[in-house]
This record gives C-alpha cells, sequence and structure tokens, in this order.
C-alpha cells in the first residue's frame, strides 16, 4: 500500500510542475504579447490634456488640483473603443464598473457621429465621461491603432501604464493600484 501513496504523490508533484510551467509561459507570453501590442502607444508624459465631451463639458484628462475627487483620485484610466469593436462590447462593463472607483474617460474613435456614439453609449448604459474622436487627433497622438486600449496616467501627466485588448477587471485593478503606489497614492488595494 505503501509503494500506491509513491505513485500518486509522485503523480501530483509532475501534474502540479507542469500546471506551473506552463502558467509561467502563460504569463511570459502574456506580457510580451503587450509589449509587442504596445509598442507605438505613447509613453512618458500624456501628449493630449483637453477635449470636449459628448456632453460639452471640457476636461482635462489629468485630475485637476482642488477638483472633486474620486478614491485613488490621482489616476485616470482613459479608455479608447469603438463602436464596431466587439471586444470593446466585453470591456465596456469592466470600464464601467471601474468608473464607480476612479476616473475614467472614455475616447471613442471611429465610431460615428456624435449622435451615433451617444446612441451607443445610451443602448450600453455607460455612464462615463466620452469624447467623440472622429478626426482622430487623440488617438494618432497616443499611438492608438487598435482598440480597446488603456492608459493609466497620473495627475502630473505620466502614462504608468498601457495595454491593448481585452483586459480584466482584476488586471486593471491591480495595475491601477500598483500605479498609484509608483505615484506616491494609497497603499490599500482598489474594491
Amino acid at each position: 500500500m505503501n509503494w500506491m501513496m509513491t505513485i500518486d504523490a509522485s503523480i501530483w508533484r509532475r501534474r502540479l510542475r507542469e500546471i506551473l510551467v506552463y502558467g509561467l509561459i502563460f504569463i511570459v507570453a502574456g506580457f510580451v504579447g503587450n509589449l509587442w501590442m504596445t509598442r507605438d502607444q505613447a509613453a512618458g508624459l500624456a501628449p493630449v490634456t483637453r477635449a470636449v465631451t459628448l456632453s460639452g463639458e471640457t476636461i482635462r484628462f489629468l485630475v485637476e488640483p482642488g477638483a472633486q475627487k474620486k478614491q485613488q483620485d490621482e489616476l485616470t484610466l482613459l479608455y479608447f473603443f469603438a463602436e464596431w469593436c466587439p471586444i470593446c462590447k466585453l470591456q465596456n462593463s469592466t470600464i464601467q464598473a471601474l468608473s464607480k472607483d476612479f476616473n475614467v474617460i472614455g475616447i471613442a474613435m471611429q465610431s460615428g457621429d456624435d449622435s451615433a456614439v451617444k446612441r451607443y453609449l445610451a443602448e450600453r448604459d455607460i455612464k462615463f465621461p466620452v469624447v467623440n474622436d472622429l478626426s482622430g487627433r487623440i488617438s494618432r497622438a497616443y499611438g492608438v491603432n487598435g482598440v480597446p486600449a488603456t492608459f493609466i496616467i497620473d495627475n502630473q501627466g505620466k502614462i504608468h501604464y498601457s495595454t491593448r485588448g481585452y483586459a480584466t477587471a482584476a488586471g486593471l485593478r491591480s495595475r491601477l493600484w500598483l500605479s498609484g503606489l509608483e505615484s506616491g497614492g494609497s497603499s490599500e488595494f482598489p474594491k
């Protein structure tokens, strides 16, 4: 009976080792893939700071000193999306949920005129402020050539992180938390 337990333990150790190796490969591949996809995206200081939302409000992509602030107020999540993008449709609910705790600004690119974008937002119950980048000026300035794309920017204009493609809520929250630590913000992990 003892040799059976030894065989079972050996099999479990081997399977656990395989899971860990494949998991590590998956994580490294995701990291390298993100680096490749974001190679043309803006880094360093944020290139654009002002725009007009669909509601007519002039906004800054950075939190203004003295403005009413949310948790982790020193950060802005800039979210590029398009009406025609199927992955964006999946990502929208995650970004909407994050907008309850963080400053989020949406940039609709290649999505039609203002009325088409407003209709899209209403159909999906998107409440965060959105700028229609009809001319592509903002998208070009940020080097966005695919959507969805997100940028995490602090109130000094430094881009801490950018990604392209689908990102999970946990992944974005952890990046917001790490960016907050890096910029001297709260060390409390966001909800």
